[in-house]
């Protein structure tokens, strides 16, 4: 099988975790057709930048994106190949495991009931072509949410993202160890928003939790993404809109409790 599948890897001050990565590259059953490493060190510009920087370089059909903290599957570049040989779709989104605090691995991937709340670039291919046409990563992001955008971003152009969970990386370290945040960044989100409000409701209901309401954190964000934040190039949400977001969010939280309650998760993925 000829490669089509050009890798971008995005790193930061991690040489060994980016050395571990690039050796699972070398063991790929089909080897990439290149290895496009960005360094972002000294710029510190962000993994949307890089990754634009990255897949700008190749010249191969598809586009797959890892990150340089994380190990291929030996199948990876092929399972990739074989999915867009197969579908007529824009790009994929791939699983992910890790290692827990015990030592196990086990499963980082999205709750089966999320459609949109979803995409990690840990693991995810684009067409080349597709990228071209949405122009790539948004540049305005840095470090949370980029992912998101740019799927949503080939969806809303007439294309399909689907989930191939088959298609795995691992990330060798528990997840946050290091104390990395996950959590909602309020100009990210603000981004993301303005991106898709539609799709944006169900990000919103994922944030709706017992300890988010106890300990005011979904309070802040709400004030947040109604404040102009740095820099103050994202325009904030009007309160009419955020009343809008967020009462629709509490429905579709208080939807997921009462179908855990009573039919339990889905048991398969939107995708």
């Amino acid at each position: 099988m000829k490669s089509e599948v050009d890798v971008v890897i995005p790193t930061f001050r991690r040489p060994d975790a980016l050395a571990a990565c690039l050796k699972s590259l070398e063991r790929q059953a089909v080897q990439p057709r290149s290895i496009e490493v960005v360094d972002d060190s000294d710029t510190n510009h962000g993994p949307g930048i890089s990754r634009n920087i990255g897949w700008r370089r190749g010249s191969g059909k598809i586009v797959a994106f890892i990150d340089d903290d994380c190990l291929a599957d030996e199948g990876w570049i092929e399972q990739i190949q074989s999915v867009f040989d197969v579908y007529d779709i824009g790009g994929i989104e791939g699983g992910i495991t890790t290692t827990n605090t015990s030592g196990e691995v086990v499963d980082f991937n999205p709750s089966n009931r999320f459609k949109w709340d979803r995409f990690k670039t840990a693991n995810m291919a684009i067409r080349r072509d597709v990228l071209e046409e949405i122009g790539g990563f948004d540049e305005r992001y840095f470090l949370h949410r980029e992912d998101t955008d740019v799927a949503w971003r080939v969806i809303d152009s007439g294309h399909r993202m689907i989930w191939v969970p088959e298609c795995r990386v691992h990330h060798p370290e528990p997840i946050g160890i290091h104390g990395a945040v996950y959590g909602a960044y309020p100009r990210s989100e603000q981004l993301l928003y303005h991106c898709n409000p539609k799709k944006f409701v169900e990000c919103a209901a994922s944030m709706i939790s017992r300890e988010s309401v106890r300990n005011g954190k979904l309070w802040k964000l709400q004030r947040d993404m109604r404040s102009l934040q740095k820099p103050p190039d994202v325009k904030p949400l009007s309160r009419l809109q955020s009343w809008s977001l967020w009462s629709r969010a509490w429905i579709v939280a208080v939807f997921w409790l009462l179908r855990k309650h009573t039919l339990g998760e889905p048991k398969s993925s939107f995708h």
